[in-house]
């Protein structure tokens, strides 16, 4: 009985041990579980992974997932580290100037590129964004400024400020996506035999890409709403009508002008006389003083119509005694000249037969027209 327990057990056993001495070679060249590590990067011989082509400039579809404003992508093994930001990811109408900024950590071995950028290109596979033109930018602006300085670790950084523009309108895409491609080598191509050649072996780098969302503006496919402009009441300010009256006022003086001088010349108005000018005022007064007494300001007005009269407005007594000797009524002048003196400087005060002289003489010196 034990015996043949010992025939069942022993081929099993012996089939488990064969099993186990079969499987050991195979696991013992199985790769790990946990990730690899890469080869080192020698010359002319670059990984090559900095390059993104699963998302072209060139939209075709819509994203699955919406890239985000500020991105940071590392290449090479660590030797390259990119990180792409922009001021403001929101708001942006067509052709805005749009400040991007793009940061490069790479190793003193890494050799950056810049002759496809200084062209104007932004990317290799289609691009939604252009570099702005400098002649509509200030003389203290660039649409390029690139700056390197080498950190304390020995790594160098390069820092490139951008100004674009796109002329993709909000409804062709919900936002913009813009990257970045340069070139970069990390040693030279090596021919057949293993030499490192003169040309540099350069590869695509493409930073990550970046979002800019877009603010709803009309183009020129949308669907514009009609509206009756006669619903609008329109309202104009309170100055309006003041400032067309006085605008149309200032146009037509010129012309205005010159239209009186040329009649004046053709039709000369008639030269009122001396005699005439005198009594128009000498009436004013004389009916003003008998209406409500005569006041130093109407003698004063009755000399100075006397010697307009005269032709003798500056002239003191002793010039107009003068002036006058051989006038017919040069006694009634000096009279009248006198009782108006008398009243301004003097103070009198005239009565009725004085008063009713001083008019007299006025009448015989100056003519009625």
């Amino acid at each position: 009985m034990m015996f043949g327990s010992f025939r069942i057990v022993l081929p099993t056993v012996c089939a488990l041990v064969l099993s186990a001495l079969a499987l050991t070679p195979l696991n013992a060249h199985a790769q790990p579980d946990g990730p690899s590590e890469q080869p080192a990067v020698v010359a002319g011989m670059a990984l090559g992974d900095c390059e993104d082509l699963s998302v072209a400039m060139v939209r075709r579809g819509t994203l699955s997932r919406r890239p985000a404003p500020q991105a940071e992508k590392s290449c090479e093994g660590g030797r390259i580290r990119m990180q792409v930001m922009a001021e403001r990811h929101f708001g942006h109408r067509i052709m805005d100037p749009v400040n991007i900024r793009v940061l490069l950590s790479v190793d003193p071995s890494v050799v950056v590129d810049f002759q496809s950028l200084s062209r104007g290109t932004v990317a290799f596979n289609g691009q939604e964004f252009d570099l702005m033109s400098p002649l509509a930018l200030s003389p203290s602006q660039s649409p390029v400024n690139v700056q390197s300085r080498r950190m304390p670790d020995g790594r160098v950084l390069i820092e490139i400020d951008l100004i674009v523009q796109s002329s993709v309108p909000a409804s062709a895409a919900p936002y913009l996506v813009f990257r970045l491609d340069l070139r970069y080598a990390l040693g030279n191509i090596r021919d057949k035999d293993g030499n490192a050649t003169a040309a540099p072996d350069r590869r695509v780098l493409s930073t990550p890409v970046i979002a800019l969302s877009l603010s709803p503006t009309a183009a020129g496919e949308d669907d514009f709403v009609a509206v009756n402009p006669a619903l609008a009441t329109q309202i104009l300010p309170w100055a309006t009508l003041g400032l067309l009256v006085g605008g149309a006022f200032l146009m037509c003086l010129p012309f205005g002008l010159w239209a009186v001088q040329w009649i004046n010349r053709r039709r000369p108005g008639r030269k009122i006389p001396a005699n005439e000018l005198a009594w128009r005022t000498l009436d004013r007064v004389f009916a003003e003083g008998k209406r409500s007494g005569f006041s130093p300001s109407h003698f004063k007005a009755i000399s100075a119509a006397v010697r307009r009269y005269l032709n003798a407005s500056a002239s003191t007594h002793a010039e107009l005694r003068q002036l006058l000797a051989e006038h017919p009524h040069r006694k009634e002048i000096v009279s009248v000249l006198s009782y108006c003196d008398a009243v301004l400087y003097r103070s009198q005060q005239l009565d009725h037969d004085e008063l009713e002289e001083l008019i007299a003489k006025v009448e015989v010196i100056v003519p009625r027209p």
